[in-house]
């Protein structure tokens, strides 16, 4: 248990005094639901351990000690490095007691209420430590049904410690009132607080929600009454928590609302599935934070590409026309001669001019406005139609590229390929080069990147045979479907994959993965006349999880195996449940 300040009792704690002839109770380390545990000294050992003691007006009810009980045979089950030891379990002087490993070190709720919210990866690590001891416990078939921060144990050496099965159920024994609602409010299941039964995935969703403080920094549901918070937990989807913490990984978001659904068949189905899940999402490409800015995508511009700079308005080809012809003095031929009154005369004298005057001029006439059509014919053909430069457009965005060549009057012809440095939706090259001179119309190709040739290879594992093919189909890589026998994965889902989730492929490349067609059929050991211990040892060799039932009337039998469900010599799926009665009085 962790160290707090000592809270020295004299009602509870008697230095001088030894429970049990054995341990010497020192301090008070805190006080539960049913239960107060103490620092104390195992003197026989010389070793600090926690002693939990039964409070007296409990120790009264047969049903408190009988869960009491079971804590401690639960507990005793395990061996996990992550889970909080059990030494030794008695009563004594009036008192059941029950001896656990000492922690030193603090519960995670102290750490959260004195630093706040944790940084992704070490909640992450956090929570994957929790995630393994809940499967070793879920291997068991231990239920722990009170999940919460005050029950993960952070050690002064880094360890990270689950605590406290007091309400653990053990197989299919029913343990809790009907109808009592157990566990703590912030972290309590919707089924637990509804009053139904609760199994693995229960302590699933306690796990989602001390991930979820971790992240935050608060519970999803806060209310003025623990039934207030019990009605959230049934009735209000959580706020999501990069609505509360931008920073948090999109795919990390998605793994904690998961473990949430208000539904437990929508929930991760076991404890290894949502760390296998919670360890994909940490390796996923971060998701830009929410407020950050408009994605690039929206703005039109290719992801991770800086926009290029405002293009310039097209220079339009232009021909200066040719100057007008000189003004030109046109006599029609016909009309009357031109008079002049001489002074000083004392008649008049007409005056015409040379024929041959008048033809010169309308010879000139006629020779410039040739010339200048000449002019504007050479201009056209040889400066218009056949001196257009190919604008430069490798590096725009597909949109910008054919509005340049549109605005150089040419025409474009475009390629989509896999390209690896050159981000979906840029122009990677072209041809005819920038510069070149083409005809009017021409004929521009442009290669456009889908994105990268070399991508990681998808996770499948968990997926049905159809989503399987289809995310594969999405990322450009064909499939190779194989079936096989797994004991961890449903019928009909992925088990394994090659290459591996994360590793490098090259579009078209093929991946091949395996489908389950479910466990294989093991046979059950005779397990009957086995100390229990020996009996669970040799049921988990062979494969099979262990439900444990207490069997009374057997009292020459102390903690011998004296039934077992299926019998010996069935053959029955690897992994399978089996019971074995286990004789106690």
């Amino acid at each position: 248990m962790p160290t707090t300040p000592p809270d020295t009792d004299d009602a509870f704690v008697d230095g001088e005094r030894l429970l049990h002839g054995r341990y010497r109770l020192t301090a008070r380390l805190g006080s539960g639901g049913m239960a107060d545990v103490f620092l104390a000294e195992d003197v026989r050992l010389g070793r600090h351990v926690a002693v939990k003691v039964l409070r007296a007006p409990f120790a009264a009810d047969d049903e408190f000690v009988e869960r009491f009980r079971i804590e401690a045979q639960a507990a005793a089950l395990l061996n996990h490095p992550n889970i909080v030891a059990v030494y030794d379990r008695g009563h004594a002087d009036g008192q059941w007691y029950l001896v656990m490993e000492y922690v030193r070190g603090e519960t995670l709720k102290q750490r959260l209420q004195r630093e706040g919210r944790l940084a992704t990866p070490e909640a992450a690590s956090i929570a994957g430590d929790l995630l393994a001891a809940l499967q070793a416990a879920h291997a068991r078939h231990i239920v722990h049904r009170d999940v919460s921060a005050q029950n993960v144990l952070l050690a002064d050496d880094g360890r990270v410690k689950v605590a406290d099965f007091g309400i653990a159920r053990i197989g299919a024994s029913g343990l809790t009132r009907s109808g009592m609602m157990m566990g703590t409010c912030h972290y309590i299941s919707p089924e637990q607080a509804r009053g139904l039964p609760a199994d693995e995935r229960s302590d699933i969703y306690g796990a989602g929600i001390v991930l979820y403080e971790m992240l935050t920094g608060r519970v999803p549901f806060a209310a003025d009454s623990d039934v207030a918070v019990a009605l959230k937990h049934v009735n209000e989807a959580p706020p999501r928590p990069r609505d509360l913490e931008p920073a948090i990984p999109e795919a990390v978001e998605g793994a904690v609302l998961r473990a949430l659904e208000k539904d437990p068949a929508r929930r991760f189905q076991t404890a290894a599935e949502f760390a296998a899940a919670l360890d994909e999402a940490l390796l996923a490409p971060s998701a830009s934070p929410r407020g950050a800015g408009v994605p690039a995508a929206e703005s039109g511009v290719p992801a991770f590409v800086a926009p290029p700079p405002p293009l310039p308005p097209p220079a339009s080809p232009s021909v200066s026309p040719p100057a007008p012809p000189p003004a030109t003095a046109v006599v029609a031929t016909g009309a009357p001669a031109a008079t002049a009154v001489l002074s000083g005369t004392t008649g008049a004298t007409t005056v015409r001019p040379p024929r041959r005057r008048v033809w010169r001029r309308l010879a000139l006439v006629a020779l410039l406005l040739f010339a200048a059509a000449a002019a504007g014919i050479a201009v056209y053909t040889f400066v218009i139609a056949a001196s257009t430069a190919v604008p430069k457009v490798v590096g725009r965005t597909e949109a910008q590229a054919r509005a340049l060549l549109r605005d150089a009057d040419l025409r474009t012809v475009t390629h989509r390929v896999y390209l690896d440095g050159v981000v979906a939706g840029a122009v990677a090259r072209q041809r005819p080069k920038a510069g070149v001179e083409v005809d009017d119309g021409a004929r521009v190709e442009i290669w456009v990147s889908r994105g990268p040739l070399h991508v990681p290879a998808p996770v499948l594992r968990g997926l049905s045979a159809a989503d399987a093919k289809v995310r594969l189909a999405d990322a450009d890589l064909a499939s190779d479907r194989r079936n096989g026998r797994s004991d961890s994965v449903a019928e009909g889902r992925v088990f394994h994959q090659e290459p591996a989730a994360g590793q490098t492929v090259e579009r078209g490349d093929a991946v091949t993965y395996w489908v389950s067609t479910g466990p294989r059929l093991e046979t059950v050991p005779d397990v009957v006349g086995l100390s229990s211990n020996d009996a669970a040892a040799e049921l988990d060799a062979a494969g099979f999880t262990v439900n444990v039932d207490v069997v009374f009337g057997w009292g020459a039998y102390p903690d011998t195996v004296v039934e077992q469900d299926p019998e010996a010599g069935k053959k029955v799926e690897s992994g399978s449940e089996v019971t074995i009665g286990v004789a106690v009085f």
